[in-house]
């Protein structure tokens, strides 16, 4: 493509260019247009009072909020489509996660004061960074402690003849800093070494500014003289910062594909992540249990003609990893009848799991299908056989609604309300299913499994449309703003942006941490912490790539070191404490990592103003 752009000092270059030049020239010229069209409904923040200023940060903070809320509700939507989960936990979640994030730091460097407004981006990507590995981590660990003895033992299993009143964290509210903690799986690490590798573009891009700002350090030099060194150290870092760019791309694909092979596996925080969306759609009624295993009926073990046909599937591994993803999603609801762990349930327990996973069905013939189940008559079933028989009602086409199965209650029958009491055991069970039918929505509980998948692609795709929608028109306004507040106080735009832009662009991610980890178990944090550092590599290529993209097209200086340095800082310590505790952290451990993100703002402020270090 032949394109023209302007150069930071003004003048116009011609250039040839490939998509990518043009996608930033496009981009840039699209805010400048938005600015100065007589339709731009955005006032400008240099004309708003101080009270004006703070309010229209609050509306724009909200909307950015909103967007980011409605981007992560699609996405986990699309869980619950089994044909995409593997594909959505695994890169649409992660990508779209760090959307808000990447938009703020693309127009901070698009306007026509880009090397000044470019601290708005470098305060939201550091700000988003170290909050998301500080702040959440400390409150998942909050949520999700229990006591840990002196030996270091956590207290996650019952023992055996525990009083009713046992609990994980005893005495309740326990927060003793060593006496309570949580529990991590080997997944945590490796997701922590793949964040230290993601590392890599930051010294491309520093260590050879390091040199340029020994070069050209000049404090009292003139304006004019100030500007040429700027744009001669822009010159010298450019060609790193391609390289920067380079390396960054490959390290986001390389995540993706490690994210995609871990969720087609069947094993890891994606397959964890998707089963726990799953489970908890059931029970809120937006999906039933035919619903969650549409995908299986496609499968071919789902056909099987004869023996060898059987033991070809028993030894194939998609298939294997299809029955194990299934037992995840059961397993939860099977445990919660199963109070006193001894891996059986009786038939009453069994009709209330029916229940649970929003299937309407006569109590006659879950008295067969259970009996069925019960091979041995003993009048209760095992979680294998409760498997067994969940996968058969699920997989029979002959299950499937082909009319609707809700039940109302006669309103003519309140008028017999004597006659009826003469039956009141007959008819109790009766009115029993039909409280049971009446938990299902309106919209799901009587559409085929199909018509259900269809129902939650279209609600994931508004939902995602309308959050990306509200991300581009607000992002822009955004970083005016801020770089606004950062001069009426008399500060740096960055410390503006690094408080105040993840509290709206990365809050589902702190609610989603908390929420996870609040199940205290060791699968549940190991995948609420594992989480944030899949937000930090995000942060570390999708966001960096960004960046260092606009410092080679746009020309830009890298003046953020002591910015850099406080990310490689926190990262690297929270690794360390990781490596150092492999199976337990205490809450003295949260309370470190915490420490870190007020650490990061001194560190930074120290580094520019006692040291010198832009």
């Amino acid at each position: 493509f032949a394109v023209q752009v302007q150069h930071p000092r003004g003048e116009w270059v011609g250039l040839r260019a490939g998509p990518l030049v043009l996608v930033f020239a496009l981009a840039r010229a699209s805010a400048r247009m938005s600015a100065e069209s007589q339709w731009n409904p955005f006032v400008d923040p240099s004309t708003c009072t101080a009270a004006q200023l703070i309010f229209t940060v609050c509306i724009y903070g909200y909307a950015l909020f909103e967007a980011s809320n409605l981007i992560s509700d699609g996405s986990e939507l699309l869980l619950l489509v089994p044909q995409w989960a593997p594909l959505v936990g695994s890169i649409v979640l992660p990508v779209l996660g760090a959307v808000p994030d990447g938009m703020m730091v693309l127009f901070s460097g698009l306007g026509s004061n880009a090397q000044e407004q470019v601290t708005v981006g470098v305060g939201a990507l550091a700000g988003s960074t170290i909050m998301l590995l500080t702040l959440p981590w400390f409150l998942a660990m909050y949520a999700g402690r229990v006591n840990v003895s002196p030996t270091g033992q956590l207290r996650y299993k019952r023992p055996h003849g525990a009083l009713a009143t046992w609990d994980k964290l005893d005495p309740p509210g326990n927060f003793s800093l060593f006496g309570t903690g949580v529990g991590i799986g080997p997944g945590l690490r490796e997701t922590a070494q793949m964040m230290v590798f993601t590392l890599v573009g930051y010294f491309i891009i520093q260590v050879p500014t390091f040199r340029t700002d020994a070069m050209l350090k000049m404090t009292d030099a003139p304006e004019e003289e100030k500007l040429h060194a700027m744009a001669t150290e822009a010159q010298f870092e450019r060609q790193f910062a391609l390289l920067g760019l380079v390396v960054c791309s490959v390290s986001f694909l390389s995540y993706l594909w490690k994210m995609w092979t871990d969720g087609n596996s069947g094993f890891g925080a994606v397959d964890d992540t998707i089963a726990a969306a799953t489970v908890e759609a059931m029970r809120d009624g937006r999906l039933t249990l035919r619903g969650a295993l549409s995908k299986f009926r496609e499968s071919k073990w789902c056909n099987l003609k004869d023996k060898q046909d059987l033991q070809e599937a028993l030894v194939n591994k998609q298939t294997l990893d299809e029955v194990r993803r299934m037992c995840k999603l059961l397993a939860p609801f099977f445990g919660l009848y199963d109070v006193n762990g001894d891996n059986q349930i009786d038939f009453e327990e069994f009709r209330m799991i029916f229940k649970d996973v929003r299937e309407n069905l006569p109590k006659e013939a879950q008295k067969m299908m259970f009996d069925s189940a019960d091979t041995d008559g003993s009048g209760c079933i095992s979680f294998e056989e409760f498997v067994a028989c969940m996968m058969n009602f699920a997989l029979d086409p002959n299950t499937d609604l082909k009319e609707k199965r809700r039940f109302r209650k006669d309103p003519n029958s309140y008028l017999n309300a004597e006659r009826e009491h003469e039956h009141e055991d007959e008819e109790y069970e009766d009115e029993d299913e039909g409280e049971e039918e009446e938990d299902i929505p309106e919209d799901l509980a009587d559409l085929e499994p199909e018509e259900q998948q269809r129902r939650i692609k279209w609600r994931a795709f508004q939902k995602m449309t309308f959050g990306s929608a509200l991300v581009l028109i607000f992002s822009d306004p955004t970083v005016d703003v801020l770089s606004e507040i950062g001069h009426r106080v008399n500060i740096s735009a960055f410390y503006v942006s690094f408080v105040l832009a993840p509290l709206a662009s990365n809050a589902t991610e702190l609610v989603a941490a908390y929420n996870y980890a609040k199940k205290r178990t060791v699968k549940s944090m190991t995948t609420a912490l594992s989480s944030l550092l899949g937000a930090g590599v995000m942060n570390n290529t999708f966001c960096l790539g960004i960046f260092l993209g606009l410092v080679y097209f746009q020309e830009l200086a890298w003046q953020f070191s002591a910015e850099t340095l406080a990310i490689v800082l926190v990262e690297i310590v929270i690794v360390v404490i990781i490596s150092l505790n492999r199976t337990c952290f205490k809450m003295w451990h949260g309370m470190v990592i915490l420490s870190l993100y007020p650490i990061s703002l001194v560190f930074v402020y120290t580094l520019e103003n006692h040291f010198d270090i832009d």
